[in-house]
């Protein structure tokens, strides 16, 4: 059974989408929806995979071509010149404007919406999870199973690597409270 998005997942996604780098707390302000449940929706949708990573955009303009060559600091940059020049090119027609950069952030913000299904595989078997998924949570972490077999079998393998993240999660929480 795949997993639908519903307004708050596609309220979280839409201000991601403005800028990755805000804190859940921002998000929390922009959406109106308590930063708990921004975080765990936000891991909810990494955790299934829908969510892969945050990538950031560098604007190659903003490099001073004559800074690099002037400051000590920025020796390790001199290296990268031509890779940064090759990069320049093939994301030339991509990124030239940031007008055509919010036309991309546009689309993907109208295919993102309320109802979309996304399908879950199994963490053990990597096979598709049909019917609604067995879930095993450990401390900050979710893993979706196809059955209750899937999961025990996850969880015996993986049975010191799961309570070492435990130990971890535990000690990092008494720390911040």
């Amino acid at each position: 059974m795949p997993l639908e998005l519903d307004d708050i997942d596609v309220s979280i996604l839409n201000s991601i989408l403005e800028d990755g780098r805000k804190s859940f707390r921002q998000i929390s302000r922009d959406t109106g929806i308590t930063t708990p449940t921004v975080k765990a929706r936000y891991e909810r949708l990494v955790n299934i995979g829908f969510i892969k990573g945050v990538l950031p955009i560098f604007d190659f303009e903003k490099i001073e071509a004559g800074a690099v060559r002037e400051k000590k600091k920025f020796v390790q940059l001199e290296s990268l010149k031509e890779n940064i020049t090759k990069r320049k090119r093939d994301t030339s027609q991509l990124y030239q404007n940031s007008s055509s950069l919010k036309d991309e952030i546009r689309e993907i913000q109208k295919k993102i919406s309320t109802g979309i299904a996304i399908n879950i595989i199994c963490d053990f078997c990597e096979g598709p999870v049909f019917d609604k998924p067995k879930i095993l949570k450990f401390a900050n972490i979710e893993r979706f199973f196809c059955c209750n077999s899937c999961k025990s079998g996850y969880s015996q393998k993986y049975r010191g690597r799961i309570e070492s993240i435990k130990r971890k999660y535990e000690g990092k929480s008494e720390l911040d409270d």
